[in-house]
């Protein structure tokens, strides 16, 4: 009897605690597959504007406690650039060894990031190197302006003032904020721009990247992106540069009285400028000027967009020579003229809250001039709040041609227009550069933008509705049949249905919102881009393929057959097109996911060998696209020629030129290979090593091929046919009007 009864008295005295213990732990791992904290907090700033991120990217200043800031002894590593590693990554910085460079402008004195788990390789950094002088006071709401030579010699060891973005100005913002970061591998180059070994003096020329970063045009920061990680893990020397450029009302701010100020996107001035600055001043660093490859993501992509139109139009050289796009195309989301409805309330709106309503038109540019930065700043939040959670954001890139208004005459006549007209007719006409391109896209783009408690067919239509607001009922419907409702129809279909398992918390529409707006925004606009850029077409046969939403009949097979070989003879350019699939938050592989993976950031990539694959493999084949001059992602810049074989101790996917199969007969031919076809690479397909909350993790495939499915050329040709109505006025457009566009 008391053995019995001992053990029942035992649960209430020891086995209590540890249930409760345990039950503590089952919430926290609820609270973590639920939210995703874990990921979130890696994201970068530039994904929430104005005071809405969860952290910063990029690699720690010095002094921050961590990273590169630490100011420890040096921890030197035998890691070969190539292979993955386990261990924890570190990073110190050295005063023994102080890079410096001599510009016109003065000579700047860097730091040497040492050699390390995280940088296997030292890097030469130089941070905040001016590129524009101060943009506040009188050059405020004007473009970039140079700055003058100087003897001095300045300080390049901290980054340098962010561009007001926030609702709060913080202390690492300003408006003295147009600056650049450079890295380069150390003991190459000395502080006149030549090769350190060697007898005679030459120039290391190192093929150069210019990183732009996205945040909506309304936030974000050069180092979001840990470039001195994607210097040293490359395979093959190169140079790299990040740079702030303005954003927000400050960079953007679209309207007929700045049109008539000739003040329109500013921000992409400053892009422009940057490019030019680093055109006239790599060489000193070590750098190739004539193999330049522009990068960029979400909004540095659209950004990438508009300047190889601009070239293209332009008689001006292109300071550039290859670009890569991650999730961004010209074409993406809207883009307005200034006098839109949509730009003109919103400009109102930000008079309004700062305080300059009922200011005459003539004097509004110079009151504004007047307002403290933070004024700027805080009338900025307010409208922003307003629009953000139906992705109609303000502060945009907008059409600046000479056209734009029915008196040009009170256009800036010396201002050459950035985006001289509707970004698809320069697509339509064939004018934009002919370049290599790397571009691509995440499986969910839409996750982290769309409304998060949408749950009937209803909030899925008034989400397109008020998003496009000239999409008519028929346009409705016919989403509807592309996207079916979870709710009322289960195709048998996985790629028509995968909207039905949505996490906790999430509306029922969720996953069908996310799909729609990916394809909206960015699967489709990134696809329009391989498509016209690998295509030397005309502008009538271009014509045919976006009436038709590239599957019409009103071009023959033959006419589909000469383009194929025109292509293939040298025409159009090399393009290389992937997916990103490697799962995070929600189970999905969201917006800016691969931004660390590219970088090859070992902050994120610590633990996680599966996705360290992934960024061997992904971060080689940007690296060597940027290293080689006809941008092969698949060269082996050691040997100089032929394929890489091996990247750590996985085997190199050959990554195909992506061939469209959106010309007019929607397929190939019989002078075609029709196996490279639609063909692009996957990265980390089945990898959820970021996911939280998950006991069990799987590493994935680094890299495969696929071919794009029906279904997305099928809702591409479906967005593709109404990119008129988020371009200029937004209004649906007939034939003879497209052809006086």
């Amino acid at each position: 009897m008391f053995y019995q009864s001992s053990l029942k008295r035992r649960p209430q005295r020891w086995m209590a605690p540890w249930l409760s213990a345990l039950a503590v732990l089952l919430l926290l791992w609820l609270y973590a597959y639920i939210y995703g904290y874990g990921n979130l907090q890696r994201l970068p700033e530039s994904l929430f504007p104005l005071g809405k991120g969860h952290g910063k990217g990029g690699e720690t200043p010095p002094g921050s406690g961590s990273g590169s800031g630490s100011g420890s002894d040096s921890t030197h590593s035998e890691l070969a650039p190539t292979k993955t590693t386990m261990a924890k990554p570190t990073a110190t910085t050295s005063s023994a060894s102080t890079p410096t460079v001599t510009l016109r402008q003065g000579t700047y004195v860097g730091l040497t990031l040492l050699q390390s788990t995280r940088y296997p390789k030292a890097i030469e950094a130089f941070r905040g190197v001016p590129y524009g002088q101060d943009t506040g006071g009188e050059n405020r709401f004007r473009p970039p302006k140079p700055l003058p030579d100087s003897s001095g010699t300045f300080d390049a060891v901290r980054f340098g003032l962010v561009c007001p973005t926030d609702g709060v100005v913080r202390k690492d913002m300003g408006e003295n904020c147009l600056n650049a970061n450079i890295y380069r591998p150390a003991g190459l180059v000395d502080k006149k721009g030549y090769a350190k070994e060697g007898r005679e003096r030459r120039r290391p020329q190192l093929p150069v990247v210019v990183y732009i970063h996205g945040g909506g045009f309304n936030a974000g920061r050069g180092n979001e992106r840990d470039m001195a990680s994607f210097v040293s893990w490359a395979e093959a020397p190169i140079v790299a540069v990040s740079f702030n450029y303005r954003v927000g009302p400050l960079g953007f701010l679209p309207s007929d009285v700045t049109a008539r100020e000739g003040l329109l996107n500013l921000g992409l001035r400053d892009q422009q400028h940057l490019l030019e600055w680093v055109r006239d001043n790599i060489e000193s660093f070590g750098g190739d000027p004539g193999n330049v490859t522009i990068m960029g993501l979400s909004a540095g992509a659209h950004s990438i967009g508009h300047h190889i139109m601009f070239y293209g139009h332009s008689p001006s050289p292109a300071p550039f020579h290859k670009a890569i796009l991650e999730s961004g195309a010209a074409t993406a989301r809207a883009v307005f003229y200034p006098t839109h409805p949509r730009h003109l309330i919103q400009f109102r709106e930000f008079l309004t809250a700062a305080g300059a309503d009922g200011v005459p038109e003539s004097e509004i540019f110079s009151y504004l001039r007047t307002l403290p930065v933070q004024t700027i700043a805080s009338a900025a939040k307010v409208v922003w709040d307003k629009y953000v959670d139906n992705v109609t954001w303000p502060f945009q890139p907008v059409i600046d041609g000479p056209n734009l208004l029915a008196n040009s005459s009170l256009t800036d006549p010396d201002a050459e227009p950035l985006i001289p007209t509707l970004p698809i007719t320069s697509w339509l006409d064939s004018s934009h550069l002919r370049i290599p391109i790397l571009t691509g896209f995440n499986t969910n783009e839409g996750t982290i933008f769309i409304p998060p408690k949408a749950d009937t067919n209803a909030d899925f239509r008034a989400f397109f509705r008020l998003l496009i607001p000239t999409m008519t009922d028929a346009d409705l419907d016919k989403l509807e049949s592309l996207y079916p409702d979870p709710v009322t129809s289960s195709p048998s279909d996985p790629t028509k249905n995968p909207y039905l398992g949505v996490p906790i918390g999430k509306g029922r529409q969720w996953a069908r919102l996310d799909a729609a707006y990916a394809h909206y925004a960015y699967i489709c606009p990134v696809l329009q881009t391989a498509h016209f850029m690998s295509n030397a077409t005309s502008a009538s046969e271009a014509g045919s393929v976006a009436s038709n939403g590239g599957g019409g009949s009103s071009s023959s097979s033959s006419s589909s057959r000469r383009r194929r070989r025109g292509r293939r003879s040298g025409n159009g350019s090399k393009v290389y097109v992937y997916r990103y699939a490697a799962t995070s938050t929600w189970h999905a592989a969201n917006h800016v996911d691969e931004a660390p993976i590219v970088a090859h950031d070992m902050t994120v990539l610590w633990g996680r060998p599966g996705l360290q694959k992934v960024a061997d493999q992904m971060h080689g084949m940007w690296a060597r696209f940027v290293a080689s001059k006809d941008g092969n992602p698949n060269l082996n810049p050691r040997s100089g020629s032929g394929s890489g074989t091996e990247e750590g101790d996985e085997e190199v996917v050959e990554w195909p030129a992506f061939v469209s199969p959106f010309d007019s007969d929607g397929g190939g031919d019989d002078d075609d290979d029709d196996d490279s076809v639609g063909k692009i690479i996957v990265f980390g397909d089945g990898n959820d090593e970021r996911e939280v909350g998950k006991f069990v993790k799987h590493p994935g495939v680094p890299a495969k091929v696929e071919e794009l499915s029906e279904f997305e050329k099928e809702v591409c040709r479906f967005w593709w046919e109404r990119i008129w109505l988020s371009e200029g006025l937004g209004r649906r457009v007939d034939e003879g009007e497209k052809a006086k566009l």
